[in-house]
């Protein structure tokens, strides 16, 4: 068909003038995005800027046009035409990925997590997650470690062992919800809202609630946190805390 054939042959005329390299443009404000953003192992290596040139061999203009889409998208970190964009994340001391929307930033804290510790955001072996921007949400703090689970010991008891530290660290803290049935990449997890009305002193303000989540992966306990950033102002409500632990749960992945 005529209308076909005029495709075809932009297309051929196309590619066969370019393009090798991405505009400067978009390497540009894809090398702005993954400055802040510490990570040990990017899904491209940020110094690559040339684009593959495509090669038309028997397969048709659209397997090409596929191939180009695909890799313009592992690019920019994004997954797919209308995804999100973002960078993955990959955590080798502690066995995960997790893909991470435009706005959230990623420090590691040097050390490791003892079994019985309390920890923070700020803590020895802390993956600590920040969402600043009010365009996409409630800013946020959220916070993982990892640790092997002592040979002998069960899933309930090494939570047993969290709990304990976390009661002698904060007492005023309460379990004000469990959310049953709750998976990380398909195993089982503990997932809890925690509150305590008066941290940071008396008044609607001084109160502070987050969601706790622990689960166990080859012998391995994580213990993921979600806070509001903001502290010392009125909470988001409960079951926005724990949506936005699913969300970020939702793109997370083991990788051993």
């Amino acid at each position: 068909m005529t209308s076909e054939l005029d495709v075809d042959r932009i297309l051929e005329d196309w590619l066969a003038q370019g393009p090798s390299r991405l505009p400067d443009r978009v390497i540009t404000e894809t090398v702005e995005q993954l400055d802040h953003i510490k990570r040990r192992r990017y899904v491209l290596s940020p110094g690559r800027e040339r684009m593959t040139r495509l090669l038309i061999a028997g397969t048709g203009l659209a397997a090409a046009l596929v191939a180009a889409v695909v890799g313009f998208a592992t690019l920019t970190g994004g997954d797919g035409v209308g995804g999100p964009d973002g960078v993955t994340y990959t955590s080798d001391r502690h066995g995960y990925s997790v893909f991470l929307p435009d706005g959230w930033t990623i420090e590691e804290r040097p050390g490791t997590w003892e079994v019985g510790v309390f920890f923070d955001a700020n803590s020895a072996g802390v993956d600590s997650y920040t969402r600043r921007d009010r365009d996409l949400g409630a800013p946020l703090n959220l916070y993982l470690a990892s640790q092997p689970i002592p040979t002998g010991m069960t899933f309930d008891e090494w939570a047993a062992t969290h709990d304990e530290a976390n009661d002698q660290a904060h007492p005023c803290f309460d379990v004000v919800a469990t959310y049953p049935e709750v998976t990380v990449d398909g195993e089982p997890a503990r997932q809890q809202a925690h509150h305590c009305e008066d941290f940071f002193g008396d008044g609607d303000d001084g109160a502070l609630a987050g969601i706790q989540t622990l689960v166990a992966h080859n012998g391995r306990g994580y213990a993921i946190y979600v806070w509001p950033e903001e502290t010392g102002v009125a909470m988001p409500p409960l079951s926005t805390l724990q949506a936005e632990a699913q969300a970020w749960l939702a793109r997370f992945t083991f990788t051993d």
